[in-house]
C-alpha cells in the first residue's frame, strides 16, 4: 500500500485549484497511491474555487488524508474538511471569518445588481456553514458567530470541535513519494 504525501501551501483560487486539481491526478496516475496525505496550509480565496476543490477531493477514488502544518484560513477550512482524516501540528491555528466581495474603484451597482449580490453573499456562506456543520462538531450558530467575529482557533479547539482527529505533527517517511506543488 503506497501512501503519496503533497504539501501545498498558497492561496486558493480558480488558476490554482485547476493546477491542484491536475497535480493530484497525475500524482494518483504516477503513483498508483492507494492513500493521499496533504500537508496543507491556505490563507484562503475564492469561495467558488474552494467548494470546487472539496468537491473534486471528496470524489477522488483513494481516501485523504490532509493536515495542518501552519495555518487554514477562510475557504480553505473547507477544502481541509474534504478528507475524512485530519490533523494539526501543535503550534497551527483555523481562521473562520465572513464573505467578501472586491469592488473595482469607481464602480456602481443598480439595485438589481445590489440584491444580487446580496443574495451570493448569503449563498456562500450558506453553502460553507452547511459543508463545516456536517463534517464538525460545529453548529450554524457557532459558524455565524465566529465568521462575524474574524476568529482565529489553535489546534486544541479543532480538536475539540471535530475538525481535526487529533493534535500531531506530521513526518514524511523516509522514501516516500513526496511532491511540493507550487504554482505561478
Amino acid at each position: 500500500m503506497t501512501t503519496a504525501y503533497v504539501s501545498y501551501y498558497d492561496v486558493i483560487n480558480e488558476q490554482k485549484a485547476k493546477s491542484l486539481m491536475q497535480a493530484s491526478s497525475e500524482i494518483l496516475a504516477q503513483t498508483k497511491a492507494s492513500k493521499m496525505h496533504f500537508l496543507f496550509s491556505s490563507q484562503g480565496g475564492s469561495v467558488d474555487a474552494g467548494v470546487v476543490l472539496y468537491n473534486f477531493f471528496r470524489a477522488l477514488p483513494v481516501p485523504m488524508v490532509m493536515h495542518n502544518i501552519g495555518s487554514i484560513d477562510s475557504i480553505a477550512n473547507v477544502i481541509f474538511l474534504a478528507a475524512d482524516e485530519r490533523y494539526a501540528n501543535a503550534n497551527s491555528t483555523f481562521l473562520y471569518h465572513g464573505i467578501n466581495w472586491n469592488f473595482s474603484k469607481g464602480s456602481s451597482l443598480s439595485w438589481t445588481q445590489l440584491q444580487e449580490t446580496v443574495s451570493r453573499f448569503k449563498g456562500d456562506e450558506g453553502k460553507i456553514i452547511d459543508i463545516i456543520s456536517q463534517r464538525t462538531a460545529l453548529t450554524a450558530e457557532e459558524l455565524k458567530a465566529l465568521f462575524h467575529q474574524g476568529e482565529t482557533k489553535g489546534a486544541a479547539f479543532a480538536e475539540e470541535k471535530g475538525i481535526i482527529q487529533s493534535v500531531e505533527d506530521i513526518k514524511v517517511p523516509a522514501g516516500a513519494p513526496f511532491f511540493a506543488l507550487n504554482f505561478a
